[in-house]
């Protein structure tokens, strides 16, 4: 029943398509914003997964993901 902030920043020229996965699910796009915040409240067990930020522009594409386990 907690919130869950998770942040997302990423420099480049030009500024990166940011988005946010749940798996293979888009959770939230933001076009040539410097960051990405994802709020999850009342989170639950179901809320469990790998969640993914990634920047991309056309130079490239860089991710981090990290594991959420709601007990």
């Amino acid at each position: 029943g907690s919130q869950v902030d998770l942040g997302c920043w990423a420099e480049g020229r030009p500024p990166p398509l940011l988005t946010w996965f749940r798996g293979p699910q888009v959770l939230r796009e933001e076009p040539g914003a410097a960051a990405l915040p994802l709020h999850l409240g009342q989170v639950s067990p179901q809320d469990s997964g790998t969640y993914t930020c990634v920047a991309e522009n056309r130079h490239g594409r860089h991710n981090r993901s990290l594991e959420l386990h709601v007990a």
